[in-house]
């Protein structure tokens, strides 16, 4: 149902068709509530429903920017990660209102052992610290953006621990503190890191830019040093790379 002109609320009769298995919204203007009576679409595999665009689809290459119009608000559904939609593995939901609401970090343990959600894309919301501590037992995140929300805690420091699935993450543009953790040494799949345009302070260290499969690297606007020893980036594989705006500390990369 994409690229259409449809508005107001979702139809409440989409959501009792147990045998559907992808549902899209993009380039609608649809608004109200995502209901909680989605726990119905027990076959559900994907379900995207954007409102601007999507951050990283837009760094690695400008055509797959989405321009939907849809604006979504109020409370995400907790159904969308429990037991309720075992089949889910794609859930954008971009460029909407939707806040945490009842989607709470001791939920964790139901979640982490019910989901295979793989492509998780939330930018442009209004989702808090809890949010992310949610997902963060996802292991098999292949996606992860939460860019352009309200998150202002500092990065968890196991977090490479915790995603050791993931490809491209994106947490821009939000308020976090603190440094980059060292465990994000263990992301062996890691080929896009976005963290832009934060409070981030600390160093950047060499095994940041060594990642061998690592394309993307965006880590300006914020308040990091650029440590002394870090004479050249062996990687070179990396084709974006950002360290502007508020600016790095130290000399640069020989």
């Amino acid at each position: 149902m994409d690229e259409n002109n449809f508005n107001g609320c979702i139809p409440p009769r989409l959501f009792h068709l147990p045998l559907l298995q992808n549902l899209y919204f993009d380039d609608n203007s649809l608004s109200g509530q995502l209901s909680t009576e989605i726990r119905n679409l027990t076959s559900l595999q994907l379900l995207s429903l954007p409102g601007i665009f999507n951050l990283v689809g837009l760094h690695l290459c400008p055509c797959m920017a989405w321009h939907a119009a849809n604006h979504l608000s109020g409370s995400i559904p907790p159904q969308l990660f429990h037991f309720h939609l075992p089949l889910l593995w794609y859930l954008h939901l971009d460029g909407n209102f939707l806040n945490s609401g009842e989607v709470r970090p001791d939920d964790e343990e139901g979640i982490e052992n019910t989901t295979i959600l793989q492509d998780l894309s939330f930018s442009r919301n209004k989702f808090s610290d809890d949010m992310l501590l949610l997902v963060l037992c996802l292991k098999g995140l292949n996606l992860l953006d939460l860019s352009y929300n309200d998150l202002s805690m500092e990065i968890p420091y196991e977090i490479g621990n915790l995603l050791p699935s993931i490809s491209f993450l994106a947490l821009s543009d939000n308020r976090l503190t603190g440094g980059i953790p060292r465990s994000m040494q263990k992301l062996n799949n890691l080929e896009g890191l976005y963290l832009q345009n934060n409070l981030l302070t600390g160093e950047i260290l060499s095994w940041l830019l060594d990642f061998e499969g690592l394309r993307s690297l965006y880590v300006g606007g914020n308040r990091l040093i650029l440590k002394n020893n870090v004479e050249r980036a062996q990687n070179n594989n990396l084709f974006g790379l950002s360290l502007k705006y508020r600016g790095l500390f130290g000399e640069v990369i020989k």
